[in-house]
This record gives C-alpha cells, sequence and structure tokens, in this order.
C-alpha cells in the first residue's frame, strides 16, 4: 500500500474537480432538483469506468457509481443541493447576490460531491494500478438540505450490503464530524369556522388560537425535558391578514430535537398529545401532522473516527500562500472569530466526542453501516454556514485546496479498509457493539414519493 502513488495519482486530476465544483456552485440547485449537477458527475464517472445505477430509491438525482466486485464494500458519499436565497458573487467580501432572492451554495456542497468524487476516481485508478480487491462504491445523495435522500436511501436498502463509508463537509475548520441530534421537522395545521369577529364572534372557532395554545403548552413542556433537547417553531400560516376574521386555518412547523432518536420520538408524541388538546379546547380540527422530513442521531464508530483522524493529521497543515492568508483575511470581519489570530484554522481538533449542536441524514447512514466523516477548512477561520460570506468564497483557490485534501483523507483511509482485513473487522465490531440490538427506523414516510418539501 502507498498513499503517495494514491495522492500522486489524484495530483494529476485535480483542475477535473475544480472544474466539476465550479461548474455545481454555478448550478446552484435545490434539494430533489440536482439534475445539472448530477448529470454532470455521473457522465465523468461513468467515463471513468464506474458502473451506474440511477434512479435510486425513487430519486432521479440519485445514483451509485461502482467500481470491482466481492468484498469487502466501501462507500463515499457525496452531496449536491444548494440553499434557497443564498445567491453572492464569487469572491467579493461582502454581501451582493448575482441575483437577488436566487440559489447559492452557502454550504458548500458543489465542494462536498465533487471532492467525495475526486476520492472515488483517485481510490479506483490505485486499486486499477494494484491490483487491489473490493467493491468501490460513490453514492450521490440528494436533497441533505430538508429533504432526507440519505434517509429514502437507507429506507429503500441501498446501504444494506455496505461493510463501511466515509464522507466530508466544507467548514471553517479541521476535525472529525460524527456528531448529529435527531430532529423531525413537522408542521401542524388546524382548521376551524370562520366567522366576522365583531358580528358574529360566537359562530367562530379560530384555528390561529388552537396554534397559540399549541405554542403556549410547548412552553410548558419545556421545563419537563431533558436539556440537550431542543425544540423550535414558526407560525407559517396565521389564517389570513384580517383582524376582524375569526380565522378558519393556521398552522405552525416545528423541529424537534434530542440526542437519540427514541427520545426525540418521546417528544414529539407529547406534542401530538398537546395538538389535540388545543384543538379540543377550541373545538377546531387538528389536520396533521404533517412531517416534512426526519433525521436519526449519529452513531459514532471509534475505528472509523480514530481511521479519518490519522489521514487528516497526515495531511495538515495545508500550505496557503500569501494571496490565499489575504483573501481569507478580507472575510474574517463577517464570520464569528473576527478577532483570530489566523485567516485560515491550520489546527486539527482531535476532539472525537464533540457534541452534537445540528442534525444531518448522514446520521441515517450510520444505523445501517459504519461510516464517520471529517470537516476540512474550505473558508476563512469562523465563516458561519448557510450565510452569503460561505457562498462568497466556494470557488476560491482555498476552497479548493480544502477539497483536494478531504478527497485525499476519504481515499486514503477506505485504502487502508480495503487492505487491512484486522482493521475492517475493528470497525465493523465497533459498529455492532454501538448498536447493542438498535434496528433502523425512522419517522419519515419514505413511501411517498420524495419530492421538494413545503418549508
Amino acid at each position: 500500500m502507498s498513499k503517495e502513488q494514491l495522492y500522486s495519482l489524484m495530483k494529476e486530476r485535480e483542475k477535473d474537480f475544480e472544474g466539476m465544483s465550479d461548474a455545481v456552485w454555478g448550478f446552484a440547485e435545490l434539494c430533489f432538483n440536482e439534475y445539472k449537477s448530477t448529470a454532470l458527475q455521473r457522465e465523468y464517472m461513468e467515463r471513468e469506468g464506474f458502473r451506474i445505477t440511477t434512479p435510486v430509491a425513487r430519486m432521479d438525482t440519485a445514483f451509485i457509481a461502482e467500481y470491482g466486485s466481492g468484498s469487502p464494500v466501501l462507500a463515499i458519499l457525496g452531496e449536491n443541493d444548494a440553499l434557497a436565497g443564498q445567491s453572492q458573487a464569487a469572491d467579493v467580501p461582502e454581501e451582493r447576490p448575482e441575483a437577488p432572492g436566487a440559489n447559492g451554495h452557502a454550504c458548500g456542497h458543489n465542494l462536498l460531491g465533487s471532492g467525495s468524487i475526486e476520492a472515488a476516481c483517485g481510490l479506483k485508478r490505485y486499486m486499477e494500478a494494484n491490483g487491489v480487491k473490493g467493491t468501490l462504491r460513490y453514492y450521490a445523495c440528494p436533497a441533505e438540505e430538508g429533504g432526507g435522500g440519505k434517509v429514502y436511501l437507507a429506507a429503500s436498502g441501498a446501504f444494506d450490503d455496505v461493510d463501511a463509508a466515509v464522507c466530508w463537509h466544507p467548514a471553517a475548520e479541521n476535525c472529525v464530524d460524527n456528531a448529529g441530534l435527531a430532529c423531525v421537522t413537522v408542521r401542524f395545521p388546524f382548521e376551524g369556522r370562520a366567522a366576522h369577529a365583531a358580528a358574529e364572534p360566537w359562530n367562530g372557532r379560530s384555528a390561529l388560537d388552537a396554534v397559540e395554545l399549541l405554542c403556549t403548552g410547548t412552553q410548558y413542556l419545556r421545563e419537563h425535558v431533558l436539556p440537550s433537547s431542543r425544540i423550535h417553531y414558526a407560525i407559517t400560516d396565521t389564517g389570513g391578514g384580517m383582524g376582524n376574521v375569526v380565522p378558519q386555518h393556521a398552522e405552525a412547523q416545528f423541529i424537534i430535537r434530542a440526542a437519540t432518536s427514541e427520545y426525540m420520538e418521546e417528544l414529539y408524541a407529547r406534542i401530538l398529545k398537546i395538538c389535540e388538546g388545543a384543538a379540543l379546547m377550541t373545538e377546531t380540527s387538528f389536520r396533521g401532522p404533517n412531517i416534512i422530513s426526519s433525521y436519526s442521531d449519529f452513531v459514532r464508530n471509534d475505528a472509523m473516527d480514530k481511521l479519518l483522524l490519522k489521514n487528516l493529521k497526515a495531511l495538515m497543515p495545508m500550505d496557503y500562500t500569501p494571496e490565499e492568508l489575504a483573501y481569507a483575511e478580507q472575510f474574517k470581519p463577517f464570520g464569528s472569530m473576527p478577532g483570530a489570530a489566523e485567516a485560515i484554522d491550520s489546527s486539527v481538533d482531535e476532539n472525537t466526542r464533540r457534541e452534537a449542536t445540528g442534525s444531518t441524514d448522514v446520521a441515517d447512514v450510520s444505523h445501517v453501516t459504519a461510516i464517520s466523516q471529517v470537516r476540512v477548512a474550505t473558508t476563512a477561520i469562523g465563516t458561519v454556514a448557510h450565510g452569503w460570506a460561505n457562498t462568497a468564497q466556494g470557488k476560491s483557490s482555498i476552497a479548493h485546496k480544502g477539497m483536494h485534501t478531504a478527497a485525499r483523507v476519504m481515499a486514503g483511509a477506505l485504502l487502508e479498509l480495503f487492505t487491512d482485513e484486522a482493521l475492517l473487522a475493528k470497525v465493523r465490531e465497533d459498529f455492532d457493539a454501538a448498536h447493542a440490538g438498535r434496528k433502523y427506523h425512522t419517522l419519515m414516510p419514505t413511501d411517498r414519493q420524495p419530492s421538494m418539501p413545503k418549508l
């Protein structure tokens, strides 16, 4: 096994993936609509000799690219979806949309998918040259931003025969990324009876009253939940803009998070009771729930985390030119660490027990197979995801450099798993121990046709 040879093979194709990433940045397609992005990538991998399967789990923008045969089966995951309303001119250190209201890659998924494909293509070339046995797969996973593409894939059995998988995410830091809160995003609609609020209010039944009682009841619930839980909401339908009409319809969207899927589902069940009580008190009808998406908690795999961390540390720090450091310095004032001494984070956080603060559908894959992922710096230090400054830096040489590093981390880790039976056995042992009899399931109705959710 020669990682130097692997990295040399990958170096030869770097410009291909920079061009791919920049093209996807320009497409900026939303969840389940990544048609141009996936077509570009699918055609590239087909030319590289991968066998292509598409659609997958009824998702037109999902595909599996496969090389080799037999065991082990190792996988790399990628994403391509952008965010609504995050258009931004590239490299401009002030908020300046290319087109106001248009989409933008404020979470770096243009880099994510392209870097994962870079890893897959580089590893395939090494396997061919050195006779490495096994099956290598790349999964194009749609709709991470709220659509739960990996949940559909996991529920369909797409990962059932995978021995281990890796992923990465563009970031402003370098670390193992193995935490995620279980989460359900759900709409709670109520239906009442309209009436003139001055002439005949006694004939009205206010759906908005029911929504307000739901929100009030949830405030009282907060005292009686575990501290790691999160419940946030927005009233998405107030029933109209006329104060002299009793609202016939109203709706709230809730996001319920917890450290484990089991406790998240317990909280969800309790809030459903509040919905029923609110409807009873107001003599309205509760017309829900309508689940938008639901993600599981992330199940850590110690052996995989250590493997990715080792490969990440071996490639750090990345070397930056004076021009790149000056470029990053322009964006520091717009991040969460404006007074940081460095322009770009060149350190590696070795903590593999970081507290979960968000949710991801990668976590659902962790319930089906062993997986870990890394965060690699592609922006100025402190740059916050889902903001214009992230979009602005998505085509920079700093972003490309981070993408290439992430690709090497993933390819190097999988090369070790392909060639070290004992290491792979430890990964599977850790997977079995971490699950301890837990069976994967999801609240998300995966028998429906995947489509862009009404958020």
